[in-house]
């Protein structure tokens, strides 16, 4: 079972995280994983979060965009960029966070993109 608190954002400190699986850090860091779909986020763009991967500080990433997009109109393009290499992979991912009765035709999730600042992986 996955616990939720490897994915909410960490938004009562001063500084807001977007948290991550361990799993996920080369797909950030190499730039790879430039996405996530949350259910919800407080995030805007413009927004400096500290991307953290397990429990492990990446560095700072920039918001460059929230979306609204719902489940069925995920694409292979919106996977690759969420490190993926398929929508039906995402789509399992998904549903191993969240469950199949969460994520199912019309749910809205939110598409955020976002930017690692280079020279900040590992500082801190």
């Amino acid at each position: 079972m996955v616990k939720f608190e490897e994915y909410h954002e960490d938004v009562g400190s001063m500084q807001k995280k977007l948290k991550f699986k361990g799993k996920y850090k080369e797909a950030l860091i190499s730039g790879r994983k430039k996405t996530t779909l949350r259910l919800s986020t407080e995030l805007k763009p413009g927004d400096i979060v500290i991307l953290e991967a397990g429990e492990e500080e990446l560095g700072e990433a920039v918001i460059e965009r929230v979306l609204d997009i719902r489940i069925e109109e995920l694409t292979d393009k919106h996977a690759a960029e969420d490190g993926f290499s398929s929508k039906a992979e995402l789509l399992r991912e998904l549903k191993s966070i969240y469950g199949s009765s969460v994520l199912r035709e019309g749910t809205r999730l939110k598409l955020i993109k976002f930017e690692l600042r280079k020279g900040e992986v590992g500082e801190k």
